[in-house]
């Protein structure tokens, strides 16, 4: 049986609609797979602010990244450019020179780091380029399956040889640039001075007292320490337990942790405190759907959308979020327009075939099943289908009958 408290629940990548996708997983079972390789059509992109080469290199990084070539990804990296952008507005002095000199190795490994992370069954889509503040960047969806749906934006620009390289990155799931993750890991690499912290972390608590409990629970995280992170996390003062960086880590060592109330309860924080900070928008997805706070959730697609200059996959999580608050034609709309635009993103199809089930438009399931088989491969077995549960209605339609027998143009 499917049920909507399962629609949008687990960590924090897990934002795509799980309603539609356990339907999709009974129904394959009804299916078996074609042998033939079905060709996928690339994207479409954003000509209009993009060249060729921004282009090609949004490719070569789906390709370095897909393939898990670690090495082919790191040599697309502007190394002194990221660390500019890392030691922006710092002194010059032997301890920076060291730590731009460790945090160069660090970057070394970047690529090793970055396929680690995304795992084998992770599909990454090259979505367009765009220009932001006079900035080149290439989209990228990040489907990891039943662990959700993400976006990383990489920033690029041309070096001094007339290549397009990476000078930085955007983790939608995190909320922040590589190159600031970098500058405040350099609170542990430097001698300790509050007022340079301060300004390195963009906080105005940091002291010598708050700087000894944010190593402690820098520790406890290196060595994924999970329960003793969010036991010291309760006993902070509130100017460092509801800043952003603790705050926003907090979500991910409690989504770590597998513990959803602790889970449940960091996104709440975070709500609270920065819920109107647009890079968080897809963070806080999940939460306003537990909480079923749909108009809020909707609020956070339209940031999500605005932010990222639009994608089908931001189509299908609204439909997603219209199918759990039973606003079946919004539903349908937005299932067929992320197809439209993107009709390789397979879990599209699964979301229209749940509403059009629902929704009595037996016309447009039959349909979505047939694009299904012609686009995925699938053979499905019409009588294993009539005995899912809340599909025997359709099952006893005209149109699946024609549909069942082949009769049907």
């Amino acid at each position: 049986m499917i049920n909507e408290s399962s629609h949008f629940r687990g960590n924090l990548f897990r934002i795509q609609c799980l309603f539609s996708a356990c339907i999709s997983i009974i129904l394959v079972s009804c299916a078996a797979s074609n042998t033939q390789q079905l060709k996928k059509k690339e994207p479409g992109f954003d000509r209009k602010v993009s060249t060729r080469e921004y282009n090609d290199s949004g490719l070569q990084i789906v390709h370095a990244l897909g393939s898990g070539n670690a090495e082919a990804f790191t040599m697309l990296l502007n190394k002194q450019v990221i660390l500019y952008r890392a030691f922006q507005g710092m002194p010059e002095n032997s301890h920076i020179s060291r730590a731009r000199t460790k945090l160069d190795s660090v970057l070394d490994q970047a690529g090793i780091v970055m396929t680690e992370n995304l795992g084998e069954k992770t599909q990454l889509t090259f979505v367009k380029t765009r220009l932001v503040k006079d900035e080149y960047r290439a989209l990228v969806r990040v489907n990891m399956g039943d662990r959700g749906l993400s976006y990383i934006d990489f920033i690029l620009d041309k070096d001094d040889s007339g290549m397009v390289k990476i000078i930085d990155w955007h983790d939608y799931a995190q909320g922040q640039l590589y190159s600031e993750s970098l500058r405040q890991a350099l609170v542990f690499m430097l001698p300790r001075d509050d007022s340079l912290f301060a300004t390195l972390l963009g906080e105005s608590w940091v002291d010598s007292d708050s700087f000894g409990k944010i190593s402690e629970l820098a520790r406890l995280a290196r060595q994924r320490n999970y329960t003793a992170w969010l036991e010291k996390y309760r006993t902070l003062p509130d100017r460092l337990k509801y800043s952003r960086i603790v705050l926003v880590t907090r979500a991910l060592i409690a989504s770590a942790s597998g513990s959803e109330d602790e889970y449940r309860s960091a996104l709440r924080e975070v709500s609270t405190h920065f819920g109107d900070d647009p890079s968080l928008s897809l963070m806080l997805l999940d939460h306003y759907l537990s909480e079923r706070d749909y108009a809020a959730a909707h609020r956070s697609l339209e940031t999500l959308r605005d932010y990222t200059g639009g994608d089908a996959a931001i189509h299908l999580l609204k439909a997603n979020v219209c199918l759990t608050e039973k606003d079946y034609p919004e539903s349908i709309r937005h299932a067929q327009i992320a197809i439209h635009e993107d009709d390789t993103l397979e879990e599209a199809y699964w979301a229209l075939l749940a509403v059009s089930v629902y929704s009595n438009k037996y016309d447009i399931a039959v349909n979505t099943l047939r694009r299904l088989e012609q686009n995925f491969g699938y053979s499905f077995d019409p009588d294993r289908i009539a005995r899912i549960k809340g599909y025997d209605q359709f099952a006893r339609s005209s149109i699946f009958a024609d549909w069942k027998y082949g009769l049907l143009p």
